[in-house]
């Protein structure tokens, strides 16, 4: 049985959209970087890093699943559950800014005590201004219209990613503009809340919708938190699993360091970060749409998704991990050469996000439960095996422990795979022709840098 020709030109422009926003989006930061990084010491991005990796916990902490409520509910362009979302997204961002300031103090009452190692981030005393005036920016991102997720439902994302664009674009430029004539970290804490700000403007300007108003309407609320509850709970896990390893790193080693793990950790996640920010926008409205009209295609339209998964992550993945030393030695200076072996092990472990695409459909089927069940074990794993890692081979024994963390949520996948029939071969013959096509790139383009860099 066929996708419908609606739902698959839908998802075909849809994709296109997200695709040449996230390639463009990509480009742009990796430009962005290559100035800053010049203009910049790596200490900065050191301590941008874990003030990034603190925002992204508190985002999961307080995740109350809004936007992927409003994607798959019936209710999802009832402007009475849609202002009852925005709402609550308010309070959100209020609400993770002001124990941002709290965390602030306590990190700067460790600094005054002497409660932290000598020369780590946490002992950096601009570290507490810093992060209060970085978070600000989830503030101006809960004012933002929630006709973004409307827009998403519908698989109409030509205008949202024209406002992300558009926002990325003008701050980029400002955050070189600044770092230039001022060499100074503040530049890219700018950068940050000129970012939010514009996106919040432009999401009320620009996004069709009837404008937002203050409510918290009883039913509307019962679904988003009865429905949201166990994506709050996976990403309370996830949080761990996504931020834990810059958050206990930035304890063991010193913002030269992290700042060279920043680096790695960005470009290994290009695979992963197309996956969630391209396919993953498509997969869950197109999921939810087959599974409230079309059942029977579940299985075709998984299938497709996952070939196409398989084949960015296992070719982009294996690439980077041989590639890695050209890829640093073209785009960055002598100093930051110690991050070609981190992105070498780093990029091993994006292949073990293609379990993504099943991930999409527990949410489509109401499974929330299993969202928190198969982050579980890759939070086990990275509490216990990264200090344990340390301990015997310092960062190249973390690294181990981080890579293996990738792959613990295979398990529970394969499980509901054969649960639902879509433990066909087809659905993994794509992975690994995409390794040995990657592999071979990379060991060219690494074999042609040895000959052009001697």
């Amino acid at each position: 049985m066929k996708i419908t020709t609606s739902l698959r030109s839908r998802a075909l422009r849809a994709g296109a959209w997200a695709g040449g926003g996230h390639i463009s989006g990509q480009l742009l930061r990796l430009v962005g970087n290559l100035f800053l990084t010049r203009l910049l010491l790596p200490e900065a991005f050191g301590l941008m890093a874990t003030i990034a990796a603190l925002t992204l916990t508190l985002n999961l902490i307080f995740d109350v699943g809004s936007g992927p409520v409003i994607v798959q509910s019936k209710r999802g362009s009832d402007p009475a559950f849609l202002n009852t979302a925005w709402t609550l997204q308010i309070i959100r961002g209020l609400v993770i800014w002001s124990i941002s300031i709290l965390v602030a103090l306590l990190i700067a009452y460790g600094q005054t005590h002497g409660m932290f190692k000598e020369g780590s981030v946490y002992d950096d005393e601009r570290l507490p201004w810093l992060m209060v005036a970085t978070i600000f920016s989830m503030v101006l991102l809960g004012f933002g219209s929630v006709n973004n997720k409307v827009a998403e439902r519908n698989l109409d994302l030509g205008k949202t990613t024209a406002i992300d664009l558009g926002a990325q674009l003008f701050s980029t430029a400002a955050m070189i503009a600044v770092a230039a004539a001022t060499h100074s970290i503040w530049a890219l804490v700018m950068g940050n809340l000129l970012s939010a700000g514009l996106r919040c403007a432009m999401s009320h300007i620009y996004l069709p919708g009837p404008p937002p108003r203050l409510r918290l309407e009883r039913n509307a609320l019962h679904e988003l938190i009865s429905k949201g509850k166990w994506v709050m709970v996976s990403s309370v896990l996830g949080l761990i699993a996504l931020t834990g390893d810059r958050l206990l790193l930035s304890g063991l080693f010193d913002g030269t360091t992290m700042g060279l793990y920043s680096i790695a950790f960005g470009l290994a996640s290009m695979a992963t970060s197309a996956v969630g920010s391209v396919f993953g926008r498509i997969m869950l409205p197109s999921f939810s749409e087959v599974v409230r009209e079309r059942p029977a295609e579940l299985p075709e339209t998984y299938r497709k998704f996952q070939q196409l998964t398989d084949l960015v992550i296992g070719l982009v993945g294996s690439f980077m991990f041989m590639a890695a030393p050209a890829i640093i030695g073209v785009l960055y200076d002598d100093r930051y050469q110690g991050a070609a072996q981190i992105f070498s092990m780093l990029a091993v472990g994006a292949i073990g996000s293609r379990f993504l695409v099943a991930e999409q459909i527990y949410v489509a089927m109401g499974r929330t439960a299993l969202l928190p069940a198969s982050i579980f074990p890759k939070v086990l794993l990275l509490l216990i095996g990264l200090p344990l890692g340390y301990s015997i081979d310092g960062l190249q024994g973390a690294l181990v422990a981080i890579v293996a963390s990738s792959f613990v949520q295979w398990p529970i996948a394969l499980w509901f795979r054969h649960q639902h029939g879509l433990n066909h071969w087809r659905n993994d013959i794509v992975l690994p022709f995409a390794v040995a096509a990657g592999l071979s790139l990379g060991w060219a383009a690494n074999a042609l840098w040895l000959v052009v860099s001697t």
